[in-house]
């Protein structure tokens, strides 16, 4: 594989290690993650809630699944997304039941509604600014657009309104999604520094927030942008313990289902641990809270900066068995429909 295959494959396989591992620790607290697990770096067996949904060693929930499945449309059609593909991989994703029955609420409104059962009103419809649809949901999905786009901020900008849009229409939730895809998409220019990821991100969410202001709902929240710019504050003032990073970040910045804290808090983990991939990720597993989509944006981003090379072949054959996936072949694909990568 090119240098840059290796890049595309590294970022699936961080962010599909990242949910799979984050699945386990999903919705804990940093305490009963302690207490329980210890610290938790490698794959280890669900708890039996999860057992009960037939969740297993190495299997990957909604998380990085819809990512996956929303680039399908777009390797069968050899093209860059737009919303007719965007619904078709999210209508297609959705007929895997393993993974649709972790969808969270914003997604499932707007799948039945493509369905043609809408759901019954609620109170948020009737809001202009319905601050509760203001989550990850875009984020852990819109790293797959800064691998489709290496190197090229604005473009991967511009997909992720196109993908995340459809079921993410506030401004805030874009600015998040926007900020994880341009620092993907930044993770493959030529010299590229873990500081660069940063700034990438910070630029992505201030983009996204500008470009998203016509067209979708306002919302009332945090800046993405300045929360990101906090999170990493954090992290580079513990960069030399990465527990201590972990739990400030998670007191101040937050890692819960909401853009405004997991999003930043990814940066964090970034900063805290050089961008160094496996760290982390076991950051963002550890953390508490909503883990395995912290840790799945991470991967993408940090998996794209180290590569496939940085991270073990046993981890691939599991998760490409597991969920019968062949991400080798998904970052061939990738790589042969992107652009040329800008040389700055």
């Amino acid at each position: 594989m090119t240098d840059r295959q290796e890049k595309i494959l590294g970022g699936l396989l961080a962010a599909a290690i990242g949910d799979s591992m984050g699945a386990v620790t999903e919705h804990a607290s940093r305490r009963k993650l302690k207490k329980d697990y210890g610290w938790v770096d490698t794959f280890i067996e669900p708890h039996e809630a999860l057992k009960a949904k037939g969740h297993q060693i190495g299997l990957v929930t909604d998380d990085f699944s819809v990512a996956y499945y929303s680039a399908l449309p777009l390797i069968e059609h050899r093209q860059k997304v737009d919303r007719e593909l965007a619904i078709e991989g999210l209508l297609r994703w959705n007929e895997q039941p393993l993974y649709a029955q972790c969808a969270g609420p914003t997604t499932i409104t707007t799948i039945n509604r493509l369905r043609g059962r809408p759901s019954p009103p609620s109170r948020g419809d009737l809001l202009l600014c319905d601050n509760s649809r203001v989550t990850n949901g875009g984020g852990m999905k819109s790293g797959m657009m800064g691998l489709f786009n290496p190197g090229d901020l604005d473009a991967a900008i511009d997909d992720t309104i196109t993908l995340c849009g459809l079921t993410h229409d506030n401004t805030i939730a874009l600015s998040a999604a926007c900020a994880i895809a341009a620092a993907t998409a930044k993770a493959f220019c030529p010299g590229v520094s873990y500081l660069d990821l940063i700034e990438a991100g910070i630029y992505g969410a201030q983009e996204g927030y500008a470009r998203s202001l016509e067209h979708f709902r306002p919302v009332a929240a945090s800046s993405i942008s300045k929360r990101i710019a906090l999170a990493a504050e954090i992290g580079l003032a513990h960069q030399d313990d990465l527990a201590a990073a972990m739990e400030e970040i998670a007191d101040v910045i937050g890692c819960g289902l909401f853009a405004h804290e997991s999003i930043p808090a990814a940066f964090g983990y970034i900063a805290a641990a050089r961008g160094q991939v496996m760290d982390s990720l076991y950051m963002a597993i550890n953390a508490g809270d909503d883990t395995d989509t912290v840790a799945c944006m991470t991967g993408f981003i940090t998996g794209a900066y180290c590569s496939s090379r940085d991270l073990s072949p046993r981890y691939l054959a599991l998760i490409d068995e597991v969920n019968h996936f062949d991400l080798r072949d998904m970052a061939l694909q990738i790589d042969a429909i992107a652009g040329n990568t800008p040389e700055t």
